[in-house]
């Protein structure tokens, strides 16, 4: 499949399978008069005044209804509660068993369980419900995404709508074919439609010639999943259509590059240990592969692609040419950039076809003539139907054709069968879509287009990244064996599944931007890359998914008597000693050898109060994997009793109140 968009598109093609294979729930939502339905991973949901629900619903009073199954491993009593400001209710294996806030203990058999949510949001303001549950075993949580399955079929219609709408907006159907009355302008609406080409300018300083003509002639056979089309017929055995030579040759008349590094092997050998401890290889395949793996971009045609000096560049700000690019900035010190591209550059041994001598004169004016500027410059010459003009012809011919018999003049985008039938199914909506989003379903879209689980697990799913550990390794043979205290390499990247509840949206989205200097997990040798384009939109969206608003309530002065107490908890004598793992502020773990933790001093500015009290209540029932001990039993109890009596919640309280004082 060409493009990297699983979770948008599943849905097109896993509809014939039985019912209840997908994680998460099948959301149904109405309002005025208009349904429509999608996947949703958690029964939860924040949706601001004056917002839609869905972007193709209108904004107003809305009703929601999630159905699905929730899978149990064992026969068990439980009990629901809803935070919401609205009307709820919840129907399990036919019984109702919440209307309102608390429901009723019932049980939950072993295996699955139909289950209904209901809500109803209130006629004025924002509208938030969340869905909760807990038993003797474990404390209140939300429901879990991968305790959740639906089925796909129930959604297909509206997961093909939106799959539709996302590659109208990325392919950037509007540029070529003009309709102001329904597409609004970049940097309104939906974020895509603000999405840019790569800026064409001085493209001799950065790229070669010969790469230039091959990708012109066919960018899907070097990169799969490409928004650039195919804008010249294939010719007879791979040959390169000479208007493609002609345009590169004018490409690369546009300035001169730099003279070459002289890049050394122990350079290279450093950049081959870094491309592992930085994680590239999670997302592009080893340079010297004769194939990418599935789902992991190829590498091998950098050497014949770049000019040396202009590949550090561009490792080191990815999007100085390309603002919408979705490689993302790794925040690099020209010594990393250069031992990189020494790698990169040695390892790449892919080969290009021949490709003629191209005229710099024709490729100047086939730039104009061919639609280049269109996408590249954002200047439609204006010789393309109008979108209305094609929709009233209808989507089967051009660049949404079954084949290349009915493409005509059309450019060849490589689409997927279902990726035409869902353009086509978007083409006969009124495309009112388009002026408006819903974050929570943008940060759905984003994590997808920026592979954000490749590396982070994610709703049950483990990320790819940890299977790659042999292969890592091997990398980081090639250099010199790191010193006593530098970062661990393979340490665990934090899952993604709550990130929405955890971390405050102001703090995650200056974090994804790559603006913060501290970083949280400062003993790995993995680097959160830096995604500035993205950042607030995706810290929104994910908060929104968990049912939270983005600005929490403004929290009341510190508890003076409290964070004393939070402050003997905190150490070894009569507390807890957090410091063993933890550091706090500039005082050093005393003991971190096989967990080290975050700092404490950063802790209520990362993360958002209740999340904390959950995961002091009980770590692994947030995350199985933490190496965090549980303190709190099942009566909600600690073994520190001359502390306020040895009541966890209270206790867990206290040092948050302490850890406020904190600088």
């Amino acid at each position: 499949m060409p493009r990297f968009r699983l979770a948008l598109t599943l849905a097109l093609s896993l509809a014939s399978l039985p019912a209840a294979t997908e994680t998460g729930l099948a959301l149904e939502l109405s309002s005025g008069g208009k349904v429509d339905a999608r996947r949703d991973r958690l029964a939860a949901l924040h949706v601001p005044a004056g917002q839609p629900p869905s972007v193709f619903l209108p904004a107003g009073p809305f009703k929601a209804r999630w159905e699905g199954v929730l899978v149990s491993d064992l026969r068990m009593e439980v009990r629901f509660h809803a935070t919401h400001n609205g009307q709820a209710a919840v129907t399990l294996n036919g019984r109702k068993v919440l209307e309102g806030a608390e429901g009723k203990e019932v049980t939950l058999n072993k295996g699955d369980n139909s289950l209904v949510v209901e809500y109803a949001s209130p006629a004025q303001g924002d509208a938030t419900f969340r869905l909760d549950w807990s038993s003797r075993a474990f404390p209140r949580e939300p429901v879990p995404p991968d305790a959740l399955r639906h089925d796909p079929a129930k959604v297909a219609p509206g997961m093909a709508l939106r799959e539709g709408r996302l590659l109208f907006a990325q392919l950037r159907c509007a540029q070529c074919h003009l309709g102001p009355d329904k597409v609004p302008a970049a940097g309104q609406g939906m974020p895509e439609l603000a999405q840019s080409a790569p800026i064409l300018a001085n493209y001799g300083e950065r790229m070669r010639e010969g790469y230039l003509a091959a990708w012109i002639q066919d960018p899907h056979h070097f990169r799969p999943g490409t928004l650039m089309p195919r804008v010249f017929p294939a010719g007879k055995d791979g040959a390169i259509d000479p208007r493609a030579a002609d345009l590169a040759a004018f490409l690369v008349s546009q300035g001169k590059p730099a003279p070459e590094p002289a890049f050394t092997p122990e350079q290279a050998a450093k950049g081959a240990a870094l491309f592992a401890n930085l994680g590239c290889l999670a997302c592009h395949g080893q340079p010297d592969a004769p194939k990418a793996a599935a789902e992991r971009l190829p590498l091998a045609h950098v050497a014949a692609k770049w000019h040396g000096a202009a590949l550090v560049d561009y490792l080191r700000d990815p999007a100085k040419n390309h603002p919408s690019s979705r490689m993302p900035n790794f925040r690099l010190s020209l010594d990393e950039a250069s031992q990189l591209a020494a790698y990169l550059l040695a390892s790449a041994k892919g080969s290009l076809s021949a490709a003629p001598k191209g005229d710099p004169a024709k490729g100047a004016a086939l730039l104009a003539s061919s639609g280049c500027l269109d996408c590249h410059a954002n200047a439609p010459v204006g010789n393309h139907p109008s979108l209305a003009d094609t929709l009233a012809k209808g989507w089967d011919k051009g660049c949404v054709a079954d084949g290349p018999a009915a493409r005509g003049k059309g450019l060849d985008f490589a689409l997927a069968p279902a990726q035409i039938a869902a353009l086509r199914a978007f083409s006969k909506t009124d495309f009112s879509s388009l002026r408006a989003d819903v974050p929570a379903e943008f940060a759905l879209r984003q994590i997808t287009e920026l592979r954000c689980v490749q590396c982070h697990e994610h709703d049950g799913r483990a990320a790819p990244i940890v299977g790659l550990k042999d292969e890592a390794a091997a990398l980081r043979a090639k250099a010199p064996a790191p010193a006593e205290g530098d970062p661990i390499p393979d340490g665990r990247i934090p899952p993604l599944t709550w990130l929405g509840e955890k971390l405050r949206p102001e703090w995650s989205a200056a974090f994804i931007a790559g603006e913060l200097a501290d970083k949280p997990r400062y003993w790995m040798t993995h680097r959160m890359p830096g995604y500035a384009a993205h950042a607030k939109g995706l810290a929104e969206g994910l908060s929104h998914q968990h049912g939270f608003p983005v600005a929490d309530p403004q929290a009341p002065a510190v508890d003076a008597e409290a964070a004393g107490q939070g402050e003997t908890l905190l150490g070894q004598a009569g507390g807890f000693n957090c410091i063993q793992c933890h550091p706090v502020s500039s005082r050093p773990a005393t003991g971190a050898f096989e967990a080290p933790a975050t700092n404490l001093a950063t802790a209520t500015k990362r993360l958002r109060e209740p999340f904390y009290a959950r995961w002091m209540l009980a770590p692994t029932r947030v995350d199985p994997l933490t190496k965090m001990p549980k303190y709190a039993d099942e009566e909600g109890q600690t073994q520190l009793t001359d502390v306020l009596d040895g009541e966890a919640q209270a206790q867990f309280k206290a040092l948050w109140e302490h850890l406020r004082t904190v600088k």
